[in-house]
């Protein structure tokens, strides 16, 4: 019986390696989004994993997920510095660089080669 299914199955050659071809590209698909799937799992868990000073995170209560730029409240931060046991709480300021450009509009600074210069005459 194990014959007759594998000489049917090799019996067109083109449609055997279309078979073939069609399994292959699936299994490559499915390993390149599951590779995708796990860079940006560890991409998103990285700002928590860079500062291992901290043993706990204390983060507003309507933060949605950890990379929300939502600062946490004074009052609330002095509430963390009063429990017993923590030694310091401070705030973890996470943003992204923005410069004036030549033409006097504000923009992100993108590129890590930008160089930045501070006078304390204005034009």
């Amino acid at each position: 019986m194990n014959f007759i299914a594998l000489k049917i199955l090799t019996g067109d050659r083109a449609k055997y390696l279309g078979l073939i071809f069609a399994i292959a590209f699936c299994t490559f698909l499915l390993e390149n989004q599951t590779s995708i799937f796990a860079s940006i799992l560890k991409r998103t868990g990285s700002q928590i994993l860079d500062v291992t000073d901290a043993d706990v995170w204390v983060m507003d209560g309507k933060t949605e997920y950890f990379e929300q730029t939502k600062a946490l409240k004074d009052t609330d931060l002095t509430r963390v510095r009063g429990v017993n046991g923590v030694e310091w709480a401070v705030k973890l300021f996470k943003g992204y660089p923005v410069a004036r450009t030549r033409a006097g509009k504000f923009g992100p600074v993108s590129s890590p080669r930008v160089f930045c210069s501070a006078s304390t005459t204005r034009r």
